[in-house]
């Protein structure tokens, strides 16, 4: 692997930070203003749609970090970034399922 590809990897990483940061928030904040019933219909809409987002771009920050810090930029890692990629599918496609499938419980 060359340098190239790790300065790719590392982009993702900051940009994933920058990303798991702004979803974090908003869904931190959605939380805070159905707790409080303020702005209810914004509020449950932004955290119905910020967890998934909010999952992945932890993932893919976490995932990356992961892959720069254990692995050697001199070799060839693509068993590596092949399992990462598909964690990261197959965790997309279960929150999917888990949002689309399960019914909203109230209590």
């Amino acid at each position: 692997m060359n340098s190239s590809s790790s300065n790719t990897i590392l982009n993702v990483k900051k940009i994933a930070l920058i990303f798991f940061i702004i979803t974090g928030l908003l869904h931190l904040g959605s939380s805070i203003f159905l707790a409080n019933k303020l702005f209810i219909k914004t509020a449950f809409l932004f955290n119905k749609t910020m967890d998934i987002p909010f999952a992945i771009t932890g993932l893919i920050y976490g995932l990356s970090s992961l892959r720069l810090n254990l692995t050697n930029p001199e070799h060839d890692h693509k068993t590596l970034d092949i399992i990462l990629i598909c964690v990261i599918i197959l965790v997309l496609l279960g929150l999917i399922a888990i949002n689309i499938f399960l019914p909203d419980l109230q209590a």
